[in-house]
Formats: C-alpha cells, structure tokens, sequence
C-alpha cells in the first residue's frame, strides 16, 4: 500500500516482484490478496494503482487481481527514461 486515505475510503497499491519469481504468478495473488485484506479490514471503497502504458506484464497482472481498467494518464510517470504515459486500473469494495 502506497497512500492511503481513510476519510475517502481510497489507496494506491504498488508491486514489484524480482525477475526469480517473475512468471509464477506472485504478483497477482500477492495484489489480490492484498486489496481485499484492505477493503474489507480499512474498509476501503477503492483501490487504485497505475503502471506505464510500456509495462504489460504489470497490466496482466492488474486484470488478474480483479482491478478494472480505467484510462490512460498522459505524461504522468517519471521513469528513467523520462516520462511514460500511464495506464490506471481500480477494485472497488463492490467489485466481484
């Protein structure tokens, strides 16, 4: 959990996981597990992350824990090698 605001019922939710373990599936349960510990424990409404648009592994991984995609944020994210558009997925408490 990146930022959390509990008067708005809303976080940000980050993920990395080391090239070892890439391709087992870690990350998805690990976020799945993760955001609906958080829904139902802080009682969130939302739960958010974004990744860039250049990262599909990082957008599987987002569809495979339940998160919806959204949209994509232009310009948002500084990386390396400068700025990446970003795409933005959501869990809502009310999701499947």
């Amino acid at each position: 959990m990146r930022r959390i605001d509990l008067a708005e019922g809303l976080a940000e939710v980050s993920y990395w996981v080391l090239p070892d373990a890439r391709g087992r599936r870690v990350a998805p349960r690990a976020l799945s597990a993760v955001t609906s510990w958080s829904l139902a424990a802080l009682r969130l409404h939302r739960v958010e992350l974004s990744h860039s648009t250049a990262n599909v592994a990082s957008c599987r991984v987002a569809q495979y824990a339940g998160f919806a995609a959204e949209g994509t944020k232009r310009g948002e994210g500084r990386h390396a090698d400068g700025w990446h558009d970003m795409h933005l997925h959501s869990r809502l408490d009310n999701d499947p």
